[in-house]
């Protein structure tokens, strides 16, 4: 199982990167209108998709995170290892923001007579909305480090700070970053579980486990609808129907919970019982941050203005989703090994 458990979590990044540009793509792809209506909202796939998928990843960036943080055994260690997190998730974020905004000066959907105050700001702002997961693997990664280096791991203070969340506002995308917090420190001290019991849970990973797991998401999924999307509903209690708001965010946390156990569990046995070395989704799992950012600007500047008329198709999402992963993948690959470019795809070196 431990040829299988090194090779499981670039698997699942692949899987999820596949979903990720899969929902971008009926999001982006399928004409004009069907996006900025934001039908898409009611698309049962879109919704199947975004039940999950970013948890799932988020599972995996804790369940990660806990390796790093073991291997972190002196102050020094502690120091680089937060820088490091910091340069790979952030720097991508102010650099492709920068990049943006260099192509609105060269084309001119910004004003080069603005103040230059107007502009700074404007930028900033920009830089906290933009590439919104890799700010949530950041907080996320961070209160962890907190927690686990200068509380002890108390559950008290994750108790505290967890009733918190739903107190705090919602703005500049803190609302997807509470909801993403609790699959990484479940998974964090997961990854810590499971070294302490690998024969327990190598016996999970069986058909049975996957089945099970599979009957109570295709279940919670039934009830799925475009209120329980985050970008929608949002995450805190204040200045709504309390009660009302807090079944959605509990329900939201636990589909995602179930959802990412079950596609879990099912390519654990994948890699169990069957002889194949999943290589592609590997290989997109590997890059799985540069497709993530690559991809959405694919899908704006190219693959939106391609679609012109609504024209809701999965089998064109699919041909979409397919060219956008194999092109930032390239794209992702070939900045990855330049030097000084690596850093905008997550790839620097500390």
């Amino acid at each position: 199982m431990s040829e299988e458990r090194e090779r499981l979590p670039d698997v699942l990044r692949g899987f999820a990167i596949v979903l990720v540009v899969l929902g971008h793509c009926i999001q982006e792809g399928s004409g004009e209108g069907f996006s900025e209506n934001m039908l898409y909202f009611h698309d049962r796939l879109y919704q199947f998709i975004y039940s999950f998928h970013m948890p799932l990843f988020m599972m995996i960036s804790g369940y990660l995170g806990w390796g790093s943080m073991k291997r972190a055994d002196t102050k020094d260690k502690r120091r680089r290892l937060l820088k490091a997190r910091a340069v790979k998730l952030l720097s991508p974020i102010f650099l492709w923001t920068a990049i943006d905004y260099a192509r609105g000066l060269v084309i001119g959907y910004i004003r080069v007579d603005a103040q230059s105050q107007a502009i700074v700001f404007a930028y900033f702002y920009s830089v906290l909305n933009n590439l919104w997961f890799l700010w949530a693997a950041f907080w996320c990664f961070i209160i962890v480090y907190a927690v686990h280096y200068f509380f002890k791991d108390s559950v008290l203070v994750y108790l505290a700070g967890f009733v918190l969340l739903f107190f705090i506002p919602d703005g500049l995308g803190l609302g997807a970053y509470k909801y993403m917090l609790p699959y990484f420190v479940v998974s964090f001290y997961g990854h810590k579980y499971i070294e302490r019991h690998r024969g327990q849970v190598d016996k999970l990973m069986a058909p049975w486990a996957a089945a099970a797991a599979g009957v109570v998401f295709g279940v919670m999924f039934l009830f799925f609808d475009e209120n329980d999307f985050i970008y929608l509903t949002g995450y805190k209690l204040v200045g709504k129907d309390a009660a009302g708001q807090l079944l959605i965010d509990f329900y939201r946390m636990f589909i995602g919970f179930a959802g990412s156990g079950f596609f879990i569990l099912s390519w654990g046995c994948a890699l169990r019982y069957f002889k194949c070395e999943w290589k592609a989704l590997r290989a997109l799992g590997t890059e799985s941050m540069g497709i993530y950012i690559l991809s959405g600007y694919l899908l704006i500047l190219v693959i939106r203005g391609l679609v012109s008329e609504d024209n809701p198709s999965y089998l064109l999402n699919m041909v979409e989703a397919a060219a956008v992963l194999i092109v930032s993948w390239g794209i992702s690959r070939f900045l990855g090994k330049i030097r000084g470019l690596r850093i905008l795809v997550g790839k620097a070196q500390i």
